[in-house]
């Protein structure tokens, strides 16, 4: 047998081999390099010097040491959890695997009922009288699960939401023994068959006992219930109000006792006061103590603009600007505290966190159906900046703005852009190639990584924006589990560091983009 062979069955075995883990051990949990989409509960997407080596004299250094197929994924939206010696990551095909940092090899993998699509979340919970500590993620098909983060038994798998429609894209955040989990719905999608009496689904965001799974309480974005508004055909009742889903992660601010999050747009008409809006919740009960509207009468579905089945159009055929990027909460270097969220309409908006009342705005590029600011951002309060990226694809009317698709530094403070990497695709012969940056990026004290639709992964200068490294995983992996493996666009959640480890998922189909499945580990140079 060839030696790569060797070397890839003993990893895929789970066999020991000089210089390698032993993937039959158990996860080390001693200490974890970040909890959910946000590293950590203001969403800064921040890894600090504790977290991460990898800096402005090294990064140049970083290279691949393994790559995992993720099974026949197109799209994967799973973001990683790390640990000492072990990552998690979902994959589309629904299941959970835990794997060897160092090599990549399978520890244990969990089949859950469909696509992982959120962070990987950990905590702590008293379960018999006994300490545990729990892995939580949410599927496409609305279950939030709870695993043993030992062995990845189930330990509680909730249904979010009855709703045929409904699905889990925003990740669930722990706090306090609770979990505060997001729904959303696919709903907007079904509405372009003529014959579905579009739309029901409301938007909600749910507490759970992270122990139980038990619901503590359920705060929907739309308070009213549906009805029926009028009909079309003669048979097919149109229902709403409908729609405001949450597509994000929470923030969460335990000073105040709240909790933040962002709706989308409204499915059907009538549009409501709380689409594309920000909420400010009560962790206690849910009860809202302010929200503010950015986007008014955003009523939109998948049948506008479908020719003969746009019959479940909205009258309000809105521009479909909803927030998809997670609220985060930061402090200004006057240390102010002030709340940041980003909207696909390109818009940036600053609130103060108490009363929602509007600080500045910015608008960098032209927004659109896909962004405009599509998944997240990232802030390093030390130096003053978010991390703005920009897609700008454009699928939708005419803007007035120039499209500004790439990375853009803001400050904090009054909202004035600092620096902006500005990016040329490259696109040469690829198809579903496009400009700009979709995927979340991650700062530290001194860089900002981000993904490109490209496929090109970027480390800058986090007070420049000087490009200090590149790699392009527009391409063929060999996989350390055999499984064919490919990447593409970086999209959704983009990258994590985790010591002197970056991992990143290559490849989203959706959108006309460069499919893939390839679970990318970078190390710094031994």
């Amino acid at each position: 047998m060839p030696s790569r062979l060797i070397f890839l069955w003993l990893l895929t075995a789970g066999v020991a081999s000089p210089g390698f883990a032993d993937c039959t051990n158990t996860p080390d949990l001693s200490r974890f390099y970040s909890n959910g989409w946000g590293v950590g509960p203001l969403n800064h997407r921040f890894q600090s010097r504790d977290a991460t080596s990898i800096n402005v004299g090294n990064v140049a250094d970083l290279e691949l040491v393994w790559t995992f197929g993720l099974d026949d994924s197109q799209s994967p939206h799973s973001y990683p959890l790390v640990t000492t010696d072990t990552v998690f990551i979902g994959s589309e095909a629904g299941v959970l695997y835990a794997l060897d940092t160092k090599t990549g090899c399978e520890r244990w993998k969990f089949e859950s009922d469909g696509d992982i699509r959120t962070a990987i979340v950990h905590g702590e919970v008293e379960i018999d009288g006994e300490l545990k500590i729990l892995l939580f993620f949410g599927t496409f098909a609305a279950s939030a699960y709870a695993l043993d983060a030992i062995n990845g038994t189930v330990v509680w798998r909730k249904q979010m939401d009855e709703h045929t429609f409904s699905t889990l894209t925003g990740s669930p955040v722990f706090h306090d023994g609770r979990l505060y989990v997001p729904v959303s719905a696919y709903e907007v999608i079904a509405a372009v068959a003529p014959i579905y009496g579009c739309c029901t689904f409301r938007g909600s965001v749910v507490a759970l006992n992270a122990a139980t799974g038990a619901e503590i309480w359920r705060r929907y974005t739309i308070e009213e219930q549906p009805r029926v508004t009028e009909t079309h055909w003669l048979f097919v009742d149109e229902k709403g109000p409908s729609g405001a889903p949450v597509w994000q992660s929470p923030a969460v601010d335990a000073k105040r006792g709240l909790l933040y999050f962002a709706s989308g747009e409204n499915y059907s008409d009538p549009p409501t006061d709380t689409s594309d809006s920000v909420f400010a919740v009560s962790l206690a009960d849910g009860s809202v103590r302010w929200h503010r509207q950015f986007t008014a009468g955003d009523a939109w579905n998948a049948a506008c603009g479908a020719g003969p089945l746009s019959a479940n159009c909205p009258a309000a055929n809105g521009p479909d600007l909803d927030f998809g990027a997670p609220p985060i909460l930061a402090r200004t270097q006057t240390g102010s505290d002030i709340l940041l969220a980003g909207q696909k309409s390109s818009v940036v908006h600053a609130m103060n966190p108490d009363t929602g009342e509007l600080l500045w705005q910015t608008r960098i590029g032209r927004g659109g159906k896909l962004g405009g600011i599509h998944w997240g951002m990232a802030v390093n309060e030390k130096l003053g900046l978010l991390y703005v990226p920009v897609s700008d694809r454009n699928t939708g009317p005419p803007y007035e703005d120039e499209p500004a698709p790439g990375l853009h530094a803001v400050r904090i403070g009054d909202g004035t852009v600092k620096w902006s990497a500005v990016q040329d695709a490259n696109c040469d012969h690829r198809e579903g190639c496009y400009p700009g940056v979709s995927a979340a990026p991650i700062a530290t004290d001194d860089l900002v990584i981000v993904g490109g639709l490209d496929g090109r992964l970027h480390a800058l200068a986090a007070d420049s924006g000087e490009s200090l490294w590149s790699t392009d995983t527009w391409r063929s992996f060999d996989a350390v589990n055999g499984v064919e493996t490919s990447g593409g666009a970086f999209d959704v959640h983009g990258p994590m560091l985790a010591g002197d480890m970056l991992f990143i998922t290559s490849g989203y189909q959706s959108f006309g983009q460069k499919a893939g499945n390839a679970f990318l580990a970078f190390r710094l140079r031994q």
